[in-house]
């Protein structure tokens, strides 16, 4: 389900575009890994592969993502 909100979110995100970008179900997997990743982060139990991170947009969006929607959890 959480995938589900991603991808509309996504959507959102780039509906205003002339070309809609096409998400493969690896881009969708390595967002979901880092949204994972930087959830767990902004819990306290840091995670990140760095590789991944600095080397696929979507693995690096999803950290951000991911850290900051879970950031309020440890509040």
């Amino acid at each position: 389900m959480r995938i589900a909100y991603i991808l509309f979110a996504m959507i959102l995100l780039f509906g205003c575009s002339k070309e809609q970008p096409k998400f493969t179900p690896t881009d969708i997997h390595m967002y979901q890994k880092g949204y994972d990743d930087g959830c767990q982060t902004a819990n306290g139990d840091y995670s990140k592969n760095h590789k991944l991170f600095n080397n696929d947009f979507d693995y690096h969006e999803g950290w951000f993502s991911g850290r900051r929607k879970c950031n309020h959890l440890g509040e």
